[in-house]
């Protein structure tokens, strides 16, 4: 048996899992009706314009999103609202790559924020958003 607050890191990384590989109705599933998501400098509201801007990400993208030290700051029967790292690792060339991606590094590390409301007896994202990010990678073509 787990812990609510275990069922909610769960709900977390199972959300940028999904997104990772691409299972967008899965991603979706674990929205809010009227979840928020600060992205990209937008701000999309509920499942529908979530799956509207993920089905415009490159096809030939390989990305990863690393999530670690995830805290829950406040946590009670109905609310779980939590941060952590997010360590970016990407790459797209206009090709799909055949065999592994080339791995240049982190290409970011941001802290991410996100609140979780119970619905039905399940968590849900009610709310996502990024702080700026704290550490890029340096443009070896710019030294």
């Amino acid at each position: 048996m787990t812990t609510p607050i275990a069922d909610c890191t769960n709900q977390v990384m199972s959300f940028y899992r999904h997104l990772d590989e691409r299972d967008y109705g899965a991603l979706t599933a674990l929205l809010a009706a009227d979840a928020t998501w600060h992205r990209q400098g937008k701000v999309l509201r509920g499942p529908g314009e979530t799956l509207a801007a993920l089905q415009q990400r490159s096809p030939t993208m390989r990305i990863a999103h690393i999530i670690t030290n995830l805290v829950a700051d406040r946590f009670n029967t109905d609310l779980c609202v939590m941060r952590g790292y997010m360590l970016v690792v990407r790459h797209d060339s206009g090709q799909a790559p055949s065999g592994p991606a080339p791995l240049t590094g982190i290409e970011s590390i941001r802290t991410v924020h996100i609140k979780l409301v119970r619905n039905g007896g399940q968590w849900l994202i009610s709310h996502m958003r990024n702080d700026d990010i704290a550490f890029a990678a340096v443009d070896q073509q710019g030294m």
